[in-house]
């Protein structure tokens, strides 16, 4: 169906490659086909236009580590969907399932206009070990794994998810098979680790350092063990850490950071914004209160300066040429969308340029979903996934949550129209 034609007039737009001030976006039939100085570009009269001075373009976010569910809300629908888009996210990976059937629904009703919300790339459910958490789909053997990935991706599923307790053997058929069927496989390691999985071939793994068993000297082949200890005695020149990541970059690996949720492991770090807590429902705000004091009595169980060892292990894969995605990993305070835009945030204080953070938090993204010649940057003829930002993000990251319109294949969405009504329907009810 085509879409409205449209004229961004005067907008600073930013990419990976640097600012470019005071041009004009035109966008017909769902895609950018004119991008340049405002006297450059032929706007016809019956595009409707915008003028928008002041403002910063920037690509649809793609979020690589969302979920359709958070702990004690297994499936957050539409409200999820609704607040991603309004937060600039116009692509996700869910990064594992606790609602399968739902999430497919979801992504179908998104697909047909039903629904307002990103283009999903859905995640079969979890996949785990006998000693793994109750709901989570535990194969006992190979055949068995083999039989889910084909029968999930079937269904839809696009990427599995292998989560702590998984065995190795199991983890090798799962990888196997669903690179047999052109599906990829990420993983929340444990019994795994980065090495292991990346000689198995896994195509990402999520979080980072703080789930890298690696350096654990009394873990043995299956097992999973806290990283905690190991974290807090790991310095950043370590050369394990460069082999690991050495290693990783070869075998072509993805990496999504999830700061996110990571902060809120830190008393000395920010928790939730006044925007966050009012979409809570009333028992999960109690249960964010409490957990507040008690991480403000205990102190966390991690040193403040393990938050730094993460960042820097983020910015030396990224610099040795490995690919870094990012996405939020929705869970206590850190919601879809809001946990995105904090994300890019965290990039940016970890050392990243905020073009480099915007790279990873699009561009990226895209690419490691196999859409990154439509999807993830602004040029001719890509489709017409944009976010207009009311500041310069060149000069504040915080700028990534002045959303003022959200463009998705073309469709204009009103931020505030998205959020209208979505007071207190995150957690459970």
């Amino acid at each position: 169906m085509p879409r409205q034609s449209v004229a961004l007039i005067g907008v600073d737009v930013l990419s990976s490659k640097g600012v470019l001030r005071a041009q004009t976006i035109l966008l017909e039939d769902g895609r950018i086909s004119k991008i340049g100085p405002g006297p450059d570009v032929s706007v016809p009269e019956h595009v409707k236009t915008l003028n928008l001075p002041n403002h910063t373009v920037i690509p649809g976010l793609v979020g690589m580590h969302d979920h359709t569910h958070m702990p004690g809300q297994t499936f957050m629908g539409a409200s999820a969907s609704r607040l991603w888009l309004a937060s600039g996210v116009t692509t996700v990976q869910t990064a594992g399932s606790a609602d399968f059937s739902s999430e497919l629904a979801l992504t179908e009703a998104i697909r047909a206009g039903d629904v307002a919300g990103p283009r999903i790339f859905p995640t079969a459910p979890y996949l785990t070990g006998p000693d793994g958490n109750g709901p989570m789909a535990k194969p006992k053997t190979p055949d068995e794994a083999r039989q889910l990935v084909r029968d999930w991706s079937a269904s839809g599923a696009t990427w599995f998810k292998l989560y702590r307790h998984i065995q190795p053997h199991i983890a090798e058929a799962v990888i196997d098979e669903a690179h047999k069927l052109g599906r990829k496989v990420t993983g929340h390691l444990c019994s795994l680790t980065f090495s292991e999985a990346a000689r198995l071939g896994i195509d990402s793994i999520e979080h980072g350092l703080i789930s890298a068993s690696d350096f654990i000297a009394e873990k043995t082949t299956g097992q999973c063990i806290s990283t905690r200890s190991t974290l807090a005695g790991l310095e950043m020149d370590d050369p394990r850490i460069k082999l690991l990541i050495d290693l990783l970059v070869a075998k072509q690996v993805t990496l999504s950071s999830t700061l996110a949720i990571i902060e809120s492991h830190f008393a000395h770090r920010p928790q939730a914004d006044e925007r966050s807590l009012v979409l809570l429902s009333e028992t999960w705000r109690e249960q964010y209160e409490t957990r507040q004091h008690r991480l403000r009595q205990t102190g966390g169980q991690l040193p403040p300066s393990v938050l730094g060892k993460l960042m820097a292990f983020e910015v030396q894969f990224s610099k040795a040429g490995g690919r870094l995605v990012m996405g939020p990993d929705p869970g206590r305070h850190v919601l879809p969308g809001y946990g995105n835009q904090r994300g890019f945030e965290l990039l940016v204080e970890a050392g990243f340029s905020v073009h480099e953070a915007l790279e990873i938090a699009t561009a990226n993204g895209a690419e490691a979903l196999g859409i990154g010649e439509e999807v993830g940057r602004i040029g001719e003829g890509y489709l017409a996934d944009l976010v207009i930002l009311e500041g310069d993000l060149s000069a504040d990251p915080g700028v990534i949550r002045n959303v003022k319109l959200v463009i998705k294949g073309g469709e204009l969405y009103s931020p505030a129209k998205l959020l209208a009504g979505l007071e207190g329907k995150f957690g459970p009810q």
